[in-house]
């Protein structure tokens, strides 16, 4: 395997890794003796990094279905009392496998209880966790495409075998859908590039499932690009974020609620705004506005598939992006030690006590 594929090329692999994916995590849950998940049971999603943004979804899929679950960073794990445990059922996800925070945490988890989510389910993750769904073990680029999308996926298809959300038609035709995506939002991605490409900040924002297409979209920014970017969830963004807008950044919005009139205010402030959404155009106040570009997605996309079709467009808006830098993608100016186990031979962090 390699994390050092070109972010364009593993952006369009994407269909081809999400098929792979598909199949290969079916099969661990084939074999997988998966503890039910009862009614009042809460479910932790442990993780760091783009895994860690992706729980946000996963999180918001559940509540919808009526599920109590928390999206927990893995290194503040480290900080709980021995024995702490903070949900009754686990979600670890490590892309890679190998991260530390992840697999200090799962050390200390309920045994019996950790469902493990890698790229590489043979990696150091697995000595931790007790049921490793596999996400096929492509090439993926050091800003994240297929192991984000793949991971969304992997939720989709977790929740459909444990009978708490049916997966549908829709999760099945992921590949598909992913591959049309890659095609038919390459043009508005361009235009929405340009104005990325020249900002001096990038906000992204929205809520449900598109929170976590924000968080992440933000990161890849930040990662890709090198621009200050932060992502918000919506009515968070409103309590006061929003006030550095202004003529030089970028704001990026998911959503089809009060998503619909944030662009209304921003758009005074000389920023580009950009609105993702399934609402009709005549619902968008502020639609035929020179700075506002509307990115529409098809009506009743939901669930888990629509947060990949998401961050999919911002992958695109980022490739394009990219070509205005004289550094790639694969470049990344501060290496640290201590991000992946086989990277670091330093103390990591110390795990609280298993509870059997």
């Amino acid at each position: 395997m390699s994390l050092k594929t070109p972010f364009v090329d593993a952006m369009r692999a994407q269909p081809d890794n999400l098929a792979l994916a598909r199949t290969t995590v079916g099969r661990s849950l084939d074999t997988a003796v998966l503890a039910p998940w009862e009614p009042g049971e809460t479910v932790g999603v442990v993780a760091m990094g783009a895994s860690s943004h992706s729980g946000h979804a996963l999180v918001a899929v559940l509540a919808g279905a009526g599920v109590r679950a928390v999206n927990l960073v893995a290194s503040d794990l480290s900080a709980g009392a021995p024995g702490f445990q903070p949900a009754d059922h686990y979600v670890i996800v490590s892309e890679s496998g190998r991260s530390p925070e992840p697999i200090a945490a799962g050390r200390g988890l309920t045994v019996g209880r950790r469902i493990g989510i890698s790229n590489f389910p043979a990696a150091p993750l697995a000595e931790v966790v007790d049921v490793a769904l596999d996400l096929g073990g492509f090439d993926d680029s050091p800003v994240y495409t297929s192991g984000y999308t793949a991971t969304l996926l992997a939720y989709a298809l977790l929740l459909d075998r444990l009978g708490v959300v049916p997966a549908g038609p829709e999760v099945a035709a992921v590949p598909d859908t992913v591959a049309a995506a890659l095609a038919e939002y390459d043009d508005v991605a361009r235009r929405i590039a340009a104005d990325v490409a020249g900002a001096t900040s990038i906000d992204v924002v929205g809520r449900g499932t598109s929170y976590a297409s924000a968080t992440e979209a933000a990161l890849m920014f930040r990662e890709g690009l090198r621009v200050p970017a932060a992502g918000f969830e919506t009515f968070q963004y409103l309590h006061g974020p929003m006030e550095p807008l202004d003529d030089h950044a970028v704001l990026i919005v998911f959503g089809d609620g009060r998503e619909l009139t944030v662009p209304d205010s921003a758009l005074t402030s000389g920023a580009h705004v950009v609105l993702v959404t399934t609402a009709p155009e005549a619902a968008i106040p502020s639609a035929g506005h020179p700075r506002l570009t509307i990115v529409p997605l098809a009506p009743g996309l939901g669930g888990l598939v629509r947060p990949i079709v998401e961050i999919v467009i911002m992958q695109l808006v980022m490739a394009h992006a990219s070509e205005t830098r004289d550094f790639t993608l694969e470049e990344f100016l501060f290496t640290q030690t201590d991000t992946k186990l086989d990277e670091q031979p330093t103390e990591v962090l110390e795990p609280a006590t298993p509870q059997a």
